[in-house]
């Protein structure tokens, strides 16, 4: 028997997949309406007649700002020589002087539009959908493996195939595996929708060679972050025999521990403090990279600079996920599996 597909098939019918699933696709189908019904190409040639004489008729009871527009010497008072000196009036026509003195009503002031544009909103709704699939997908992996923990199957299926690092380069692989999957239907069906959307209700703007290159990088990087949460999930609860213990420790760490890191590094007064904190560096890994600055020295009249890159950024985080893993493999090598 295919240890690979057999775990395959184990993650893909279990009853948390297709709950997982369910929530995912409903969550972009929020996300996408979200846009669609908030969303406009702009306002009507209707609402803006209308605007535009509730603009005016707010500027007729500006009674200033009519005195100055039919006297053409209301600004030559000496209360307002201050516009002399002031170059942002520079230039100004009469009228615009007046506007920007007393204030002047315009439709646009009057009417909020919001505009979907797919090339500047997109790349960061996209990212984050890859991250939110990763989350839960680690925990996925997680639950899989606290699952057999529990049951018993671990044990079971050590019967048939004793050796230990075999099965747990099956379960890693599946679940990575899945993952990568998860995360490629993900991206495509957030693309899909959110580009339909902004078809119909915005605009898709210039999706260039620039835009792609610049992107598409990032989009492969947080791609590799979520396959790489979940084998931390799945190497933890392997590490702790059950899904909550995989579960607490990161949630752990995101709610309390990454807030610790930061207070005691503050506390010590380490230049960069930022770089003690994980986040930090999982934003210079989907980035490219990430500038930190240090202002601690005193009359510094320039900041010291810390570049964090992808390359390191990957070789920490890839260091600490293979760490763990390695980890797991040992304990699960070593430890009686009863």
């Amino acid at each position: 028997m295919n240890l690979f597909k057999a775990e395959l098939r184990r993650l893909a019918r279990r009853r948390l997949s297709l709950v997982f699933g369910i929530i995912a696709a409903a969550g972009l189908l929020v996300l996408a309406g979200v846009f669609w019904f908030t969303s406009s190409k702009g306002p009507t040639e209707a609402e803006l007649a209308d605007a535009q004489a509730e603009a005016d008729r707010m500027n007729e009871e500006n009674y200033e700002y009519e005195e100055c527009l039919d006297d053409e010497a209301y600004l030559d008072a000496e209360e307002y020589s201050w516009i002399e000196g002031d170059p942002y009036f520079e230039g100004m026509t009469h009228e615009e002087l007046c506007a920007n003195v007393f204030g002047m009503w315009t439709a646009e002031d009057l009417i909020y539009t919001y505009t979907f544009v797919f090339a500047d909103e997109s790349p960061l709704i996209l990212i984050g959908a890859v991250v939110i699939a990763g989350l839960i997908m680690m925990m996925l992996g997680s639950s899989a493996i606290g699952a057999e923990w529990s049951s018993g199957g671990l044990a079971n299926m050590l019967l048939w195939h004793p050796n230990r690092l075999k099965v747990w380069g099956a379960k890693l692989g599946a679940v990575s595996a899945v993952c990568a999957a998860a995360v490629i239907v993900v991206l495509l069906l957030t693309f899909g929708l959110l580009y339909m959307t902004a078809a119909a209700r915005g605009e898709i703007g210039d999706l260039n060679a620039a835009w792609w290159d610049e992107n598409l990088p990032k989009f492969a990087r947080a791609g590799l972050l979520s396959v790489a949460m979940t084998v931390l999930g799945a190497s933890l609860a392997m590490l702790g025999r059950h899904t909550a213990i995989s579960g607490g420790i990161i949630a752990g760490y995101l709610i309390v521990g990454d807030m610790l890191v930061q207070f005691a590094s503050m506390a010590i007064q380490m230049p960069f403090p930022e770089r003690m904190s994980l986040y930090t560096w999982v934003s210079a890994w989907i980035d490219g990279k990430i500038e930190l600055h240090d202002w601690s020295e005193i009359n510094q009249e320039f900041p010291d600079v810390m570049v964090i890159t992808s390359t390191e950024a990957g070789l920490l985080l890839g260091g600490i996920v293979l760490g763990f893993a390695a980890l797991a493999s040992w304990a699960f090598h070593r430890r009686d599996v009863s």
